[in-house]
């Protein structure tokens, strides 16, 4: 799920999406510091992030990515409403 607009808070090991350089990507938050973040892809060896464009403000952040916590001693069950 994609929370857009109404998320409040970021922290440390959210996923984000986030617009640079005129392309929507989707990173992790490795550091808050007010209102600059420094963001890491998941796959290192390849990513373009904070590592080569440096720290970037809240104003990029489009969408934090969030899911549902989910018993997992039960089975998922996907429902649409």
């Amino acid at each position: 799920m994609v929370a857009s607009g109404w998320f409040s808070r970021l922290r440390p090991h959210d996923v984000i999406i986030i617009r640079h350089d005129g392309k929507e990507k989707v990173k992790r938050i490795h550091e808050v510091r007010g209102d600059q973040l420094y963001v890491l892809g998941d796959n290192g060896p390849v990513s373009t992030d904070s590592r080569h464009f440096g720290w970037i403000t809240v104003d990029h952040v489009i969408a934090k990515v969030v899911w549902p916590r989910v018993d997992m001693r039960e089975p998922f069950r996907y429902t649409v409403t």
